[in-house]
């Protein structure tokens, strides 16, 4: 991606911190609001092997982990009905297809009475190994599970898509790695201004795990979660399997990891295999122990995974190993406005030294991040609040100004 692109012929309102999938649909979502924004990331949806940015490698589909936070229910509710409009119009990126959670563990109500039971089509809880009232097996023999329908997404091409979307309403995006949040204000620093001394008084501070770094925010509760992959190539695989666990299968023994089956809807007959939460972990390289474990626990949940003729986990047919880290937070998500006192003066954070402040000068940043692996199922929720508390914002500093 070039840098800069084109320089706006008109000042902007706001600046998104962030080009992953909340960033792209916040900007998005405020262009939809005539809300004049740009965008300023270090890595963009062609940097897909920046293990540091997690969208291009998810599995990528609608499986709420809300449990009881009606915040994040209502993220997740507001995106399953985006999602289904866009598969409708774009079915390669989008489709909905069945899905199937299994496991041993959970407690009942945990795992048949989700929140999401009465939004998603065709839920069904499957009471017991081989079938229930409808006829349907559990996968993988495992005791307890349900089904139901909803959507997965291709990461690497739904990613492209919104960054195209962008580039077609005028939305300019920068690629520029800032090290503190005083610095995304000042549009002419950013080649976001062909004027200096031209600012933004709103930063949507959509970083992910650079909020942990990130001057002037600094989040300590921000920590990498570290998801390992596996594509694989099978064409026979239509359906969504998910299983995880609600504590250790035996005494002292470490937790379990979640086990994933998600194709990628669009041509080329590609499954994404899981999968790996480690948090705190930094490592970008696959764990060859790991790898075979998610190919064994895969195809124990779908023998299909081998083709036709397969006979073992041994015959799937791998694509790649893939590293991404998530962007975790201990509090779960941070949507929420901050006012910030400038300092301009400070040369170690205005390096070009392009601005200077008033003494009693204000601005606003409305933080989204620490999604960790929700950052899909959340995405246009997320930005539909940001909107909401942009426009809310940028009207009161209007008013403010007439005073």
């Amino acid at each position: 991606m070039a840098n800069p692109v084109q320089i706006p012929d008109h000042p902007l309102d706001v600046v998104v911190l962030g080009a992953g999938v909340i960033g792209l649909s916040v900007a998005l979502e405020l262009e939809s609001k005539g809300i004049r924004v740009g965008i300023v990331a270090k890595d963009f949806p062609t940097d897909i092997h920046s293990v540091g940015f997690a969208s291009p490698w998810a599995g990528c589909n609608w499986y709420s982990f809300a449990g009881d936070k009606p915040v994040e229910q209502e993220y997740d509710r507001i995106t399953y009905g985006r999602l289904g409009k866009i598969s409708k119009e774009h079915p390669e990126l989008v489709e909905e297809i069945p899905f199937y959670d299994v496991w041993e563990t959970k407690t009942d109500e945990a795992g048949q009475n989700p929140w999401y039971k009465d939004l998603v089509p065709g839920f069904t809880v499957l009471h017991d190994k081989k079938s229930n009232t409808k006829g349907l097996a559990i996968p993988g023999n495992f005791s307890k599970g349900t089904t139901f329908r909803s959507y997965i997404t291709n990461a690497p091409n739904y990613l492209a898509w919104l960054s195209q979307e962008c580039k077609k309403r005028g939305i300019p995006m920068v690629r520029h790695r800032l090290s503190a949040l005083d610095q995304a204000y000042d549009l002419y620093a950013l080649g976001l201004s062909k004027e200096k001394g031209k600012t933004v008084d709103l930063v949507i501070n959509c970083s992910a795990l650079g909020a942990r770094s990130l001057i002037g925010v600094e989040d300590e509760t921000v920590y990498p979660v570290k998801g390992q992959t596996v594509l694989v190539k099978a064409p026979g695989v239509k359906t969504c399997y998910m299983h995880s666990e609600s504590k250790p299968n035996a005494k002292n023994a470490a937790p379990t990891q979640p086990t994933y089956i998600i194709p990628r809807p669009g041509p080329g007959d590609q499954v994404i295999l899981g999968g790996t939460y480690l948090i705190n972990d930094y490592s970008t390289q696959p764990d060859p122990k790991r790898a075979r474990e998610i190919l064994q626990e895969c195809y124990r949940l779908c023998p299909d995974l081998a083709g036709p003729d397969g006979k073992s986990w041994q015959d799937i047919e791998v694509i790649s190993h893939n590293v991404g880290l998530r962007p975790g937070r201990a509090d779960g998500p941070r949507v929420e406005l901050e006012t910030r006192k400038m300092d301009g003066g400070n040369k170690l954070l205005h390096p070009r030294g392009g601005v200077r402040w008033g003494k009693d000068a204000s601005v606003g940043v409305i933080h989204a991040y620490g999604v960790g692996g929700a950052g899909y199922q959340s995405s246009w929720g997320i930005a539909e609040k940001v909107a909401t508390m942009s426009q809310q914002y940028l009207q009161s500093k209007k008013l403010t100004a007439k005073l």
